[in-house]
């Protein structure tokens, strides 16, 4: 069946190292678009980091974010909304703060700190978020977040998502997207998920979505789509699950899986 619907991570997928869109990757888009498939960006960036991407490449419809916490349009309107459950995200505060562990939290599209560190500067340079510090996170919290990001060292980044995935894997989803960064979103909450939802509204099969990404977190919805693509800067682990591996991200890895499977 003819694919209908492409859905694509942002960080090291479509966008290079320098955070651009190749021109390559802007027009296979449009003429994938043109065709009439459905373009969507999934990540697990917040809106507001997102959404400049989604207006360069004039798209309308729903953006998968905060790794699928979160399904909203470009013009803002939430779809479906699933945040952390209050008590589990204090409880994840306090341990970050226990083991001087740096930690986004995420309510209504803003991000809030303990403090401005290494690891916030470095996530401004990634996503162009300002953090506000607010000190004490766990006494800050009065409403679910939806999403909790720690942020730090690979290798130590590594430990401690062993560590959360014993003690909080079944109350919670811990993913690691990028090698500093440990995702903590609610229970059942993913890429793939939101992806078949979004698919089943619009009325498509998997077999008519294409999904393509790099890292962990969109193992998920690559193993859903009935196209899964892998770029070439991907993890051999993410790589062995996709139908096909695609150039790089530096290389327009997008624009070839869109030419092959859709175009």
């Amino acid at each position: 069946m003819p694919i209908k619907l492409v859905a694509m991570d942002v960080d090291d997928t479509l966008i290079t190292d320098e955070l651009t869109i190749l021109p390559e990757c802007q027009e296979a888009i449009e003429q994938a678009r043109q065709k009439g498939a459905e373009v969507m960006l999934a990540t697990g960036r917040m809106f507001q980091a997102t959404v400049p991407y989604a207006r360069q490449l004039g798209l309308s419809g729903p953006l998968i974010l905060y790794n699928g916490g979160l399904v909203q349009t470009v013009e803002g309107e939430v779809l479906d909304h699933r945040p952390v459950p209050l008590a589990l995200a204090r409880e994840i505060a306090q341990l970050c703060h226990a083991h001087d562990l740096h930690l986004n939290v995420y309510i209504d599209d803003e991000l809030y700190v303990e403090r401005i560190t290494e690891h916030a500067e470095y996530y401004h340079k990634m996503t162009g978020v300002d953090g506000f510090p607010v000190g004490d996170l766990v006494a800050f919290m009065d409403k679910e977040p939806t999403k909790l990001l720690i942020v730090g060292e690979p290798d130590e980044i590594a430990s401690w998502r062993e560590i959360l995935t014993k003690r909080y894997g079944e109350k919670l989803e811990i993913a690691r997207s990028k090698p500093k960064y440990i995702e903590i979103t609610q229970k059942g909450i993913s890429k793939g998920v939101a992806l078949k939802t979004v698919a089943e509204k619009l009325g498509l099969q998997a077999s008519e979505v294409m999904a393509i990404g790099d890292s962990f977190n969109d193992i998920d919805m690559i193993k859903y789509a009935g196209v899964g693509v892998a770029v070439g800067n991907a993890p051999d682990v993410v790589k062995n699950t996709a139908d096909w591996v695609a150039p790089s991200n530096e290389e327009a890895g997008v624009a070839e899986a869109i030419c092959k499977f859709v175009l």
